[in-house]
């Protein structure tokens, strides 16, 4: 409780300090008026000036969302689209389109915050995904498990809203 007083005092004396100087009358219908300069039958009040904030700008990022490969691949992720937000899904489908064809001895590798899936098809489906924001990338493996091609990485995200479930009314008696 004695934390409580101690910021109080501490408010109290700081807020003082920044303040710009308005004077306030009372009209006789009742009405209030503000002003900058003193009137007749002002009083003065302190106003606290506004924190405002000026953010720095940044460079836009921009990757492309296809690279070619040295083992001649070209992978863009089509979808989910870049920046793209789902509202209220679980699951994430992921496709691609792959220039050449896969390879036979070749794998694509789909990642999703560290979660990897393994397979041949241009498509995947991560299942139960949190919501945020999840950066996904997709590569071709070769049969030792080293990347012969692969994506810029991507960003997605997920909001799903909450809504609290109505408590019955309690039964009159």
């Amino acid at each position: 409780m004695n934390k409580i007083y101690v910021y109080i005092i501490a408010l109290m004396i700081v807020l003082p300090l920044s303040a710009e100087i308005v004077y306030k009358k009372v009209n006789p219908d009742g009405s209030v008026e503000f002003t900058d300069r003193e009137i007749k039958n002002s009083k003065e009040i302190k106003v606290r000036k506004p924190v405002t904030y000026k953010p720095l700008r940044l460079p836009p990022l921009s990757r492309p969302r296809t690279k070619k490969s040295a083992a001649g691949y070209s992978i863009s992720i089509t979808q989910p689209i870049a920046d793209a937000t789902f509202t209220n899904k679980t699951d994430v489908q992921v496709a691609i389109t792959l220039v050449p064809a896969l390879s036979p001895a070749y794998k694509i590798r789909y990642q999703l915050d560290g979660q990897l899936i393994e397979n041949k098809s241009t498509s995947t489906i991560f299942r139960n995904v949190n919501r945020g924001t999840h950066n996904l990338s997709v590569s071709v493996i070769d049969s030792n498990g080293s990347v012969v091609g692969e994506t810029a990485s991507s960003t997605f995200h997920m909001k799903r809203f909450f809504k609290k479930p109505s408590q019955p009314k309690p039964k009159k008696p």
